[in-house]
């Protein structure tokens, strides 16, 4: 249901999101750390940038970190950024069935819109916080 774009942004924000504050990371750490394509971290890096959900900084130093804290951060933004199919108007023309149909897929898509306009992205590191909780470290 989702394209790759919005999981590997998502997993770019999780890492973002357990930074200490005023801390940034660079694109080519977390792709390491997560072994995806350095390149494609940077296409949704810039995009998430361009959607004020994330900001740089440049210079020694610098990178990524985010622009709001993640109970601020939608479901939304991070599809509006990475899903370009998002928005994109969809057809209520021609005969009955068509117009029927259009006007139901535009009825799911909002139903869908708002869903993620209540999802914050807290809830993902709650789910992360779980996930790390079932690890046990035997000695």
């Amino acid at each position: 249901m989702f394209p790759k774009k919005v999981h590997y942004g998502l997993r770019f924000l999780l890492i973002l999101g357990g930074l200490a504050e005023e801390s940034h990371l660079g694109v080519a750490e977390i792709a390491e750390r997560e072994k995806l394509s350095v390149k494609f971290l940077e296409a949704i890096a810039v995009a998430l940038r361009k959607q004020g959900v994330v900001k740089v900084r440049r210079g020694a130093g610098g990178g990524y970190s985010l622009a709001r804290p993640l109970n601020e951060i939608t479901m939304y933004d991070i599809v509006l950024a990475l899903d370009e199919k998002l928005d994109k108007d969809i057809s209520a023309e021609g005969n009955n069935t068509e117009k029927a149909v259009g006007r139901f897929l535009t009825s799911v898509r909002n139903d869908y819109g708002r869903l993620l306009r209540k999802t914050t992205l807290d809830k993902l590191k709650n789910y992360y916080a779980e996930e790390n909780d079932k690890i046990m470290y035997y000695i």
